[in-house]
């Protein structure tokens, strides 16, 4: 642009400098500083919209943070929720033995008691009672067994007991892992939060830069057309011609039709794959005319594995569009085309998509959406 500027101003200064007229000067100077302020607007203007992708690139990724912190918010609840009931049935369990442990213990101390109040005289009643030696050898076996299985009982409820404590003591440990877990959540939520309003407002920011830098240049136009002699028209239209970059959501499709897949994320559900898609496909019958979007030059005609036979259009400003699946391309490499010129015809691609194009708008190297840069997007 630049060049350009410094090309045209040469001419102009020229046809000034033979003039040798005063007010065709001053006229020329107010020109220059009107195509320098322009082309600083729309340098900024160009910037602007960088920033303007960052951010709602930085905001995409914010984006699914917050979805993945929703998720793992929502299978955390359901862990501590699960391991605090854990910890209530563990901790009524326990208490459950602990009193028949107290119970156990204290039907064992009765019965000891009873027979140290009976003493050994009353033991011996017990077992000298006996007619013979087969009943005395029962009542030593039936008095070995009660005391075995009071022991046996007593060792079960605390060997439970000992294991339930220690199954309690994980799960309390865990669901304070769990809580602690939640609050680092919560924290990062919040910064997230904190980073997504911060940069909308930037955003927010940056789009009334580029409405007011917009507004600035259809003014300098304004301005350079009441500046217009017949004798520099033509360089005048040229230095204030319209970009690209100010047609975002006006201009018409390339090819009249239908989208059938969209710019974005795609997601293979059977084979559980997602890949982007950097354009859109738009369905039409098979050759319709192709058009240029806007004025460029033809930067490549060629085939692009997964696209065909592909056209590029280079709008300048580093503004391309890119036209796939074409047959029967009608310009040449390098030509200078003008908005709606049809360069090509509509090729058929697979039997999912069956006949259309593949549309691409790119900054640089970077894909942006076309339905944001064609007007209505209803195809």
């Amino acid at each position: 642009m630049r060049l350009l500027l410094c090309f045209a101003l040469l001419l102009l200064n020229q046809k000034s400098l033979a003039a040798k007229d005063k007010p065709e000067l001053i006229r020329l100077k107010s020109v220059e500083r009107l195509a320098e302020d322009y082309e600083k607007t729309k340098k900024n203007l160009i910037q602007d919209e960088v920033k303007q992708r960052q951010i709602l690139s930085s905001l995409f990724e914010i984006n699914k943070k917050m979805k993945k912190i929703v998720t793992e918010q929502g299978d955390l609840v359901q862990e501590r929720l699960l391991v605090e009931s854990t910890t209530k049935e563990l901790a009524a369990r326990i208490l459950e033995l602990e009193e028949k442990l107290k119970s156990q213990k204290s039907l064992m101390r009765e019965r000891l008691s009873a027979i140290y109040k009976l003493g050994g005289q009353g033991v011996a009643r017990m077992l000298f009672a006996s007619t013979n030696s087969a009943q005395l050898e029962r009542n030593l076996k039936i008095l070995g067994i009660i005391a075995k299985r009071d022991l046996e009982i007593i060792k079960g409820y605390s060997i439970i007991v000992n294991e339930l404590g220690s199954k309690r003591i994980k799960f309390t440990q865990r669901l304070a892992h769990l809580k602690k877990l939640e609050s680092n959540i919560k924290k990062t939520e919040a910064l997230l939060i904190s980073e997504n309003a911060l940069k909308n407002k930037f955003l927010d920011k940056i789009r009334k830069s580029k409405q007011f830098a917009l507004i600035k240049l259809n003014g300098l136009r304004e301005k350079s057309a009441q500046l217009n002699t017949n004798d520099d028209s033509g360089v005048l239209d040229l230095l204030f011609r319209p970009s690209f970059f100010e047609q975002k959501g006006h201009l018409e499709a390339p090819v009249v039709g239908r989208i059938t897949q969209g710019f974005g994320i795609i997601r293979d559900q059977e084979h559980n794959v997602s890949w982007s898609h950097k354009g859109i496909f738009i369905s039409t019958d098979f050759s319709t005319n192709v058009h240029s979007v806007f004025d460029g030059k033809i930067a490549f005609i060629g085939h692009i594995p997964g696209h065909g036979q592909t056209v590029i259009v280079d709008h300048g400003d580093h503004y391309y569009t890119v036209y796939g699946h074409t047959e029967n391309v009608s310009v040449k490499l390098g030509d200078e085309i003008k908005k709606n010129q049809i360069i090509a015809k509509s090729g058929a691609t697979s039997e999912e998509h069956g006949s259309g194009i593949y549309f691409e708008v790119r900054h640089f190297s970077e894909p942006a959406d076309p339905k944001q840069w064609i007007k209505g997007t209803a195809l």
